[in-house]
């Protein structure tokens, strides 16, 4: 058996039936997320954001990246407008009302595993081969950070839209009047949702040489014929790549660059690290132990790459005995997504690697999973709903596996606490976990055991930005300002763009009785990010306390400009204005 040039096979009842059993399965994987919380980043991307709060920002989303709101100083590579649309509706309809923004997760997630099934049946011409990849795809564990978290529905909303732009493209192939208008639309709206939705063009090469019109071109005609297709979503990721670079100064940013040679290195690892996800997809969480490699050791470099380069191996002789271009498409959807997340440098340490990253490099997989399977098993005579007997078995066994991992593995992403206890188990050796887990146990004022976590990490590493303002933070919060004052000048040191460390390193030194210090650093704190409300109100109380009552009125008019709700402000000034 092999899969032809596709075409639009006739939809029928059975088609329905088969979509509808997919379709459920994939609701039913993820439904109990509707009880969950906000977690991780929600809290400061959505709950914390006055920019999804009302629709006259919208056009400012074109202007920013999406984490400007928290730091408008710090360079970010995510420039996701579309996104930032979609957070506004869902705060439009729901406020901050968890379960809403879950339910809507979870129907994209459904939605792309509809165009899942649309794209396999296009491609196979087959239900069975349609099902399958569905089923695999809409249940598989791997999918669970992007749908049990909130933030990451950016996956199943960018595959909602480049899936049907992919297939609107096949429709203009086939000459279907208007399709590549309504393709080049949706892979507009795709890429402003997410960046990885540049694969695109590529995609459509790939497509067009492994299935060429006529068979058997030139090698020139080939690229020419590969080429043409693929220019006008060349055009708009073109005019994406100008419109980011003014709203975020350069087009990349490098987090934590850590050399060709490390980067190289440790590619294999992540990549094993992604295919045992793929295959036996236990012990997930949000975080992993994934150590930068700096010598090509047995372990951390040769095993992983002779691991890769054997399925590499496998599929390419899978391809060479069938010929089956299917194969070569699937294997091409499977690896194409996986390019851009070579140039490790982009992620912040301890971040190299997350479940998310496979949402569309699935695809490919549950592909080639559903066309071995239904070669495997060809030739028997019974069928149900057009799926052959042991292909259905074995296709409700993986099921019934897959889905109950995933409902169990998706449970770690009920509430903060939990989850970063999962990450702190699963990479007892990432710095980040454990950052947040102390963060989580100092939000519940359990400090002593937040002060031992953050004590692990600055052991690990000294210069660690994120724990050095933690410890600094909860020993103002204690009362306990000399150390306080000592961690977050650290922490200034190491990060200056952070506003917030200058403000509670202020406030130390005004209790220390460091006054000329604590007005420099209120100033500094209002300068580096004019939004953080406090500052000013701080630097009014300082002034007071010497006397300068008139610097003092200002600054408590300034606060109250800020944030016209602050009692305290508006006392200060009556007070002051009544002399």
């Amino acid at each position: 058996m092999s899969f032809a040039d596709p075409v639009t096979s006739p939809w029928n009842r059975r088609s329905t039936a088969l979509l509808t059993i997919a379709l459920v399965l994939a609701a039913v994987a993820f439904i109990s997320t509707l009880q969950f919380q906000f977690v991780y980043d929600d809290e400061s991307q959505i709950v914390g954001n006055q920019l999804i709060e009302q629709w006259r920002f919208v056009p400012h989303y074109f202007n920013i990246q999406v984490w400007a709101h928290v730091n408008p100083h710090i360079s970010g590579n995510y420039y996701r407008p579309i996104f930032m649309v979609w957070m506004r509706l869902n705060q439009a309809l729901f406020g901050y009302r968890p379960w809403g923004w879950h339910l809507t997760t979870v129907l994209m997630h459904v939605l792309a595993t509809f165009f899942v099934f649309k794209l396999a049946r296009r491609l196979s011409q087959r239900d069975d081969v349609a099902f399958i990849a569905a089923v695999i795809f809409g249940v598989h564990p791997a999918h669970i950070e992007a749908v049990a978290w909130v933030s990451g529905v950016t996956e199943p909303l960018f595959a909602a839209l480049l899936i049907p732009s992919f297939l609107w493209f096949l429709d203009w192939r086939d000459g279907r009047p208007n399709a590549r208008a309504y393709s080049l639309l949706l892979y507009t709206l795709a890429i402003f949702s997410k960046e990885t939705a540049v694969l695109m063009m590529p995609l459509v090469f790939a497509y067009c040489w492994i299935y060429p019109r006529p068979e058997k071109p030139s090698l020139i005609q080939r690229f020419t014929r590969s080429l043409l297709p693929a220019l006008p979503f060349l055009a708009i990721t073109i005019g994406y790549l100008y419109l980011r670079k003014l709203a975020l100064g350069k087009l990349f940013f490098q987090n934590y660059p850590i050399g060709l040679k490390n980067d190289v290195l440790t590619i294999p690892s992540v990549s094993w690290l992604y295919v045992k996800m793929l295959f036996a997809p236990v012990g997930l969480a949000a975080f992993y132990d994934t150590p930068y490699i700096t010598s090509p050791t047995l372990r951390g470099f040769l095993l992983p790459l002779l691991g890769v380069l054997l399925l590499a191996f496998a599929i390419f002789l899978w391809w060479w005995k069938t010929r089956d271009r299917l194969v070569a498409f699937s294997a091409v959807l499977l690896v194409l997504p996986f390019l851009p997340l070579l140039n490790l440098g982009i992620f912040f340490e301890g971040e190299i690697a997350h479940d998310r990253y496979l949402y569309i490099p699935s695809i490919g997989f549950a592909l080639l999973l559903a066309i071995a399977l239904t070669k495997l098993t060809s030739g028997g005579a019974k069928q149900v709903l057009g799926v052959e007997v042991r292909a259905a078995a074995i296709t409700a066994v993986v099921a019934v596996g897959l889905l109950s991992l995933t409902i169990y593995q998706s449970l770690f992403w009920s509430d903060d606490l939990v989850l970063y206890n999962r990450g702190v188990q699963i990479a007892p050796n990432n710095n980040l976990a454990l950052n947040n887990l102390a963060n989580e146990f100092e939000k519940r004022h359990m400090y002593p055991q937040a002060l031992t976590l953050y004590s692990r990490v600055l052991e690990r590493k000294p210069n660690f930005y994120l724990s050095n303002f933690n410890v600094g933070y909860v020993f103002f919060e204690t009362g306990q300002y000399e150390p306080a004052e000592r961690f977050l000048r650290r922490a200034a040191a190491l990060d200056p763009t952070d506003a917030s460390t200058f403000y509670y390193m202020a406030q130390c030194e005004m209790h220390l009785g460091q006054l000329a210090e604590a007005e420099t650093n209120f100033h500094r704190a209002i300068a580096t990010d004019q939004r953080l409300l406090g500052p000013r109100y701080m630097l009014g109380v300082l002034l007071k306390k010497q006397g300068r009552n008139k610097e003092a009125l200002d600054y408590f008019r300034a606060e109250l400009s800020k944030n016209p709700m602050d009692a305290k402000a508006k006392a200060e000034v009556e007070a002051l204005t009544a002399r």
